[in-house]
């Protein structure tokens, strides 16, 4: 199995532990900067905060907006090249915490770059990251709007579905060996939030390998399959073999596009909507419009 490289940074986050916000410098002026991001999530919030252009140097996995592609790669998170970052005479590089400790991330404070490490393992601490971010880029106005707009979303979803029934989900993300979206990904949140029940959650891990048999005894009413990496199998031909699982039965196997379900960040509100309407169609169709209590 070949994970994508969003998933592949989120697994690696997992393993290493999630952590707050750490800031090295005194605060930046909103003028003059020049900012190289070590993370998707920290590129794509920095973009939606309106400071895409002050963005120098990107990740090797940022791949949003699409404009990034064209922009000086510095490694990643874990693996930052310090002499590909130090060419391009950043004022600040902001990464993930679990990085913070890095013999680069030292290094670069050592040489008085200033750095800013987020956390965004979690719908409250991607809200978290996007505020650090603002209030260090000089932009915490826009950073309370992005957020109050993020949970302007999630609400309107769970509008959507507060008379819907609850769905047992396995949301896969690999065949070869079956992989799921597990306990403390940001993605089993949002499918709590999509009033859904991971059947991987009952794993103490992440990103857990499950075997056939387990998810045939689970029963999942809903599969989520990405198809991810170089899975010859679409997710019908694959599942028809287990008529069994009431989601092969009642034709309720579904993919989802990588971008933006397998990226944490300012889009999480889109990527629950998206989940949540593969979960409950009904809750979307066109004659169910929701009103809001008194």
């Amino acid at each position: 199995m070949k994970l994508a490289p969003v998933l592949l940074t989120l697994a690696i986050v997992t393993l290493l532990g999630g952590c707050n916000s750490y800031v090295h410098s005194a605060r930046s002026s909103s003028g003059g900067q020049r900012i190289v991001s070590l993370a998707p999530s920290v590129t794509e919030t920095l973009f939606a905060l309106g400071a895409g252009d002050a963005v120098v140097g990107v990740s090797q996995y940022c791949d949003y907006p699409p404009s990034v592609r064209q922009l000086p790669r510095v490694g990643s998170f874990i693996t930052p090249n310090i002499e590909a970052i130090a060419a391009l005479r950043p004022t600040l590089v902001v990464g993930l915490a679990t990085a913070s400790d890095l013999r680069e991330i030292r290094a670069l404070r050592a040489m008085g770059i200033a750095t800013l490490m987020v956390d965004d393992g979690s719908v409250a601490a991607i809200e978290r990251s996007i505020m650090a971010i603002g209030d260090h880029i000089g932009r915490a106005g826009r950073a309370h709007e992005l957020v109050r707009a993020l949970r302007a979303q999630v609400e309107a979803v769970q509008l959507r579905l507060r008379d819907q029934p609850r769905r047992s989900v396995l949301m896969v993300v690999g065949h070869q060996p079956m992989v799921a979206v597990g306990r403390g990904t940001f993605l089993d949140e949002l499918l709590t939030l999509a009033d859904a029940a991971n059947i991987a959650a009952a794993s103490d891990q992440a990103w857990p390998r499950l075997s056939v048999e387990y998810i045939i005894a689970s029963r999942p009413e809903v599969i989520l399959d990405g198809q991810m990496g170089t899975d010859p199998s679409t997710p019908g031909s694959f599942w028809s073999k287990y008529p069994t699982i009431p989601a092969v039965q009642n034709h309720r196997v579904l993919g989802y596009p990588d971008d933006p379900t397998l990226h944490p960040g300012p889009r999480i509100g889109i990527t629950l909507d998206q989940l949540a309407r593969l979960i409950h169609p009904a809750a979307f169709s066109a004659g169910n419009t929701p009103e809001r209590a008194p």
